[in-house]
């Protein structure tokens, strides 16, 4: 687990802000709540320039080519433990945020937030987000993990993906890190110092699919229905054939009748 070397200082980060880079690891939540219970305050960025045990959510591996972004940042009891559930959304807005920036203004439109926090370019996947908690004396640690396809995406996933070289738009891993260390900050810091609504309506501008008939899986069950938004905490409003409202806290979502009950 050697260190990633960089041009230059290293990566500009915003005050309060640290950044351990490493050459390899098995997954950069791991090294994040190693630290975590070693005595680290909060505030620590992880960066890797590979994984070899990547997850995803659900324990789903995770491709971890060698140019992408693989990243953790490490927070101590970022909110109260009533508004963890907002955590995702935040975190997605500002991974949004990041790859706009990489991005030139005609290839942003296709960028968009498919409920919680999976970052697609025109329906393919190019984030992964995985955020873990542990609880300990000296508070909750929680670990935010962001995988962006830089340069590579996985083919035989099951679901659709693309990287920004693929879209013709090569980012260096540590340039698109240093805009998305500067963005979690910013969203994090009005998240923080304020209510979800702001985020909320961030999130809903970027959003795929409101308004449209979708499918959410759940452990026991897929219901179908047309998703009309956000309640005030992030969670799904799913409108059921029935009429019914249903409100979800987690499940997996589905779009059109073409994308199999199989993807991610």
């Amino acid at each position: 687990m050697g260190t990633m070397t960089s041009k230059g200082a290293g990566p500009a980060l915003p005050p309060g802000f640290r950044a351990l880079l490493l050459d390899e690891v098995g997954s950069t939540n791991a090294v994040a709540l190693e630290q975590a219970e070693a005595g680290e305050a909060g505030g620590l960025w992880v960066v890797a320039g590979r994984q070899v045990s990547g997850r995803g959510r659900q324990g789903r591996p995770w491709t971890s080519e060698v140019g992408n972004l693989y990243s953790t940042l490490l927070l101590r009891d970022p909110a109260p433990a009533a508004r963890l559930g907002e955590l995702p959304l935040v975190v997605a807005v500002a991974v949004h945020d990041a790859i706009a920036d990489v991005l030139p203004p005609p290839a942003r439109g296709p960028l968009r937030i498919k409920w919680p926090n999976d970052v697609l370019h025109d329906g393919a996947k190019m984030c992964g987000i995985l955020i873990e908690g542990v609880a300990g004396p000296s508070g909750r640690a929680v670990a935010i993990g962001i995988g962006i396809n830089c340069a590579h995406h996985p083919l035989d996933a099951g679901y659709a993906a693309t990287d920004l070289r693929a879209l013709g738009h090569p980012t260096e891993p540590l340039v698109l890190f240093e805009r998305l260390a500067l963005r979690m900050a910013h969203r994090l810091a009005a998240w923080q110092g304020g209510d979800f609504g702001p985020i909320r309506e961030a999130w809903l501008a970027r959003a795929r699919g409101v308004g449209e008939a979708i499918r959410v899986r759940l452990p026991a069950e897929t219901l179908t229905g047309r998703f009309e938004g956000l309640d005030d905490s992030g969670r799904l409003l799913l409108r059921l054939d029935t009429g019914a409202l249903k409100v979800i806290s987690a499940g997996d979502v589905f779009f059109g009748p073409a994308e199999a009950l199989g993807a991610t």
